[in-house]
């Protein structure tokens, strides 16, 4: 391995650890260890942090560890260097990382003008992303090795990089994401994977028990169902896309989507095909969703709207919107319910929704379908060429006594 900056101890800063790692992983390597005493400062934030030093001798392993376990990244890296005790209670406490994204390709202008193949790999410590604890790596292939390139904001953006010597980046990349799922025992809320081959056989990924937010890349079905099996069937969040594939010919056959990661997630987004009958679609328990439509029959779309109207569709639901490109038979769809076509009146009463709605949302045939449980609440279908969109836009309001309807675009 040869570093850009020579004499740094840990030339990647607060993930050095692992690079060392990576850099030791050979039968006869024997690897570097930080033994140098903590400075005055980072003994006074760590107290900080832990609310004092007082009773920290006496503590159990199991109470340090507690303890270990609610600081963040630099808190324990500074812990680390205290005593070969704390070295111990902190190299064994998972770390708390909120999200891990592994990309394909993404465009680096500060590595490079011109595009170059590489992989991405971010980790995020917190969940508010402008918190600042979060970092990102580039992993390209430089010859025989591997390059890894990081950006060090000083007064300028200065590129950093190391290399790993005769093996290939794609692998590295997806290795070294692996080995910080595995510092905080796989319990990553966020997951972000758009990789064309990510290297299944190779994985040492079991399980993800925490992962509730999901979005994979890929352009086969057995990558999709892989990663899937990975996660919790419960999910808050799910998103499929295909890379290079055509959206508009890779569909997820019924079988696929009928997995429970599907069926009962609030919100998906799916940028390809899925064939979901109109049974599947009418148990959907998403309150969100966009995907190509591919079986969805216009009697099934007037099921789901009798369903919302006379309360029996999911609580809260937001939009549903079915790409598509047919001919819709409008009268099938709204058989057997009233509905009012958007015109001079409506738009009047609407007092500017109608022109923000067309600016964000298109307009197309607009009619707006009046809830039979509570008549101030309404949804929005539209008919288009490319997409049947349903919105929950009217909703109940009071203002002084006064009830109305107050139409929003979700």
């Amino acid at each position: 391995m040869s570093s850009d900056e020579e004499g740094e101890a840990i030339p990647f800063g607060l993930f050095g650890d692992l690079l060392d790692e990576i850099e030791h992983e050979g039968p006869s390597a024997q690897p570097r260890l930080a033994t140098r005493i903590a400075t005055q400062k980072e003994f006074d934030a760590l107290c900080k942090s832990i609310g004092g030093f007082e009773k920290w001798s006496v503590l159990n392993e199991d109470c340090r560890r507690e303890v270990v376990k609610n600081m963040d990244y630099w808190a324990r890296s500074r812990l680390g260097f205290c005593s070969k005790a704390d070295q111990e209670t902190v190299s064994r406490t998972p770390i708390k990382i909120h999200s891990i994204e592994i990309l394909d390709n993404e465009n680096h202008y500060l590595l490079s003008r011109e595009d170059f193949d590489n992989v991405v790999v971010r980790v995020q410590f917190h969940h508010d992303f402008h918190s600042g604890k979060r970092f990102e790596v580039v992993f390209s292939q430089l010859g025989d090795d591997t390059q890894i390139r990081w950006i060090k904001y000083m007064r300028k953006p200065d590129v950093r990089s190391i290399l790993l010597n005769n093996c290939n980046y794609y692998q590295e990349a997806a290795k070294f994401a692996e080995k910080w799922m595995k510092k905080c025992n796989f319990e990553i809320a966020v997951l972000k994977v758009e990789m064309a081959h990510y290297p299944t056989e190779s994985s040492q990924i079991k399980h993800l028990p925490r992962c509730k937010d999901v979005r994979i890349g890929a352009d086969d079905l057995e990558t999709f169902r892989w990663w899937l099996q990975k996660v919790p069937e419960q999910l808050d969040d799910l998103q499929l896309i295909t890379l290079e594939q055509d959206r508009e010919t890779f569909t997820l056959p019924t079988e696929f989507v009928a997995l429970p990661q599907i069926m009962t997630v609030p919100g998906f987004y799916f940028w390809c095909r899925a064939a979901f009958s109109d049974e599947q679609f009418l148990k959907l328990a998403a309150k969100t969703m966009s995907f190509d439509a591919v079986n969805i029959t216009d009697s099934g779309i007037n099921q789901f709207l009798k369903n919302w109207l006379n309360g029996k569709s999911v609580p809260g639901f937001r939009q549903a919107l079915l790409w598509c490109r047919r001919q819709a038979d409008k009268p099938a769809m709204i058989r057997g319910i009233q509905v009012r076509q958007w015109d001079k009146a409506f738009e009047e009463e609407a007092a500017g929704f109608c022109g923000d709605f067309e600016r964000v949302c298109g307009r197309g045939d607009c009619l707006q379908i009046y809830s039979l449980i509570d008549s101030f609440e309404s949804l929005t279908l539209s008919i288009m060429d490319d997409r049947i969109s349903i919105y929950a836009t009217g909703r109940k309001c009071t203002y002084q006594g006064k009830t109305y309807s107050d139409y929003w675009i979700p």
